[in-house]
This record gives C-alpha cells, sequence and structure tokens, in this order.
C-alpha cells in the first residue's frame, strides 16, 4: 500500500537546541515534489516473494522472522535489488526514497523532535525487546506507520555530512560511499530515533534492525 506525500518544502535537519542534536543535522530548507511512499515497512512475508530463503534473524531467542515484521539483515544492495525487482513484476516506478523525501514523510508538516511532539512519553514505548508487526503503532498525518522506530529504513541517498547526497538516487551498481539509514529502530534509545537524526552504513552491511519501505514515482 501506498500513500501520496505532496509536494512542498520543510525546515530538514534541527534546531541547535533540539535534545539529542548532532552536528550533521544543519538546518536548511529544502522542497520535495510529490511522490508515493509505502504505508509499511516491507515485510518478511513482501521480501521472500523475492527471496524465499531469507532470514532475519533472532534477537534474545525471540524470532525476527513473523510474515507481518518488517524484514531485517537487508543491506542497501539487497533493498535496491527488491525494488527494482519488484518495479519489474509491477509496472510501477518503484525504488528507495531519498533522504530529503524520507524526512519530509516522516516530519508530515511538523517540526518537533518526533512527529508527535518533543516529549519521548507523549507516545507509546518504541523500545521493545524485539520488532513489532508493522501497523503496530498510530500513524504520522499522512498516514505512514512505523517511520520512527521498528526498524531503521534505507534510504536511496548517499551520506554526506552537509546533506550534499540528500536528493539525490543513487544507482544499483554505484559503490562509492556510506548510504543513509534513517528512522531509528527498537533497539535505540529517543535521541537516535528523532525525525532529524541520521546515521550512515555500507551498501553492503546487514543488521537485525535495518529495513527499508518503498517509495513510488508519480
Amino acid at each position: 500500500e501506498f500513500v501520496w506525500i505532496p509536494k512542498g518544502c520543510y525546515m530538514m535537519g534541527s534546531p541547535e537546541h533540539e535534545l539529542g542534536r548532532v552536528p550533521n543535522e544543519r538546518q536548511h530548507e529544502i522542497c520535495v515534489d510529490g511522490f508515493w511512499m509505502g504505508k509499511y515497512e516491507v515485510t518478511n512475508a513482501q521480501y521472500r516473494l523475492f527471496k524465499p530463503s531469507h532470514d532475519s534473524g533472532r534477537f534474545e531467542n525471540v524470532s525476527l522472522n513473523s510474515d507481518n515484521q518488517p524484514v531485517g539483515n537487508v543491506s542497501w544492495y539487497e533493498a535496491m535489488t527488491f525494488a527494482e525487482w519488484l518495479a519489474v513484476k509491477s509496472g510501477k516506478t518503484l525504488r528507495l526514497p531519498t533522504e530529503a523525501e524520507w524526512e519530509y514523510a516522516a516530519r508530515a508538516g511538523t517540526s518537533t523532535v518526533y512527529f508527535w511532539g518533543d516529549n519521548w512519553r507523549e507516545r507509546h514505548n518504541f523500545l521493545s525487546a524485539s520488532k513489532k508487526p508493522v501497523g503496530n503503532h498510530r500513524p504520522n498525518a499522512f498516514g505512514l506507520y512505523e517511520m520512527l522506530g521498528n526498524v531503521w529504513e534505507w534510504t536511496a541517498s548517499i551520506y554526506d555530512p552537509d546533506y550534499k547526497g540528500a536528493e539525490r538516487q543513487v544507482a544499483v551498481l554505484e559503490a562509492d560511499g556510506f548510504r543513509v539509514v534513517r528512522g531509528g529502530s527498537w533497539g535505540n534509545s529517543p535521541g537516535r530515533v528523532r525525525s532529524a537524526y541520521r546515521r550512515s552504513d555500507a551498501p553492503d552491511y546487514q543488521y537485525l534492525h535495518i529495513g527499508f519501505r518503498l517509495a513510488r514515482s508519480p
């Protein structure tokens, strides 16, 4: 399922006073065109249509492989390849969102630390012992679920401390540069599950709490 995200401008990054802020969150205005965003993170069941043998792993002896849990243990290369495979199968322009699109969609018109406000305790606790089934928490104002928490989400962008790659779509075979992951996970503190928080990983990196969601061009 996809949700339409209307075009608009917003302040990407965080103000200097934001609790938990790190130096790579320079605040600046950026505009994005309208696009479609996956309502949920890609699930194990969906990913196994592409790779039946995929294993999302276990955490503290709890399986992370339920059909409706978000897929984990997926590298950037694998996420991109899945998007291309599904694009061919469906005839749709499916892809990973850019970093700029991702934060715009996560904020859903807000400028607060989290899309529900500035206080972590005003929201459900995302820091559970294992990842939750998709759609388990209230959505943001765009109707997107688990944009913060559950699993980290790969974006299509190469990481740059000053956001120089934030709007760029990167090809699967492009090897240079770390990729941006966003949103935090069930294994992180509230400071890392902020709308502005940025993390970078090598495109071949895999871990239990890194998954993705798809975007679609008009």
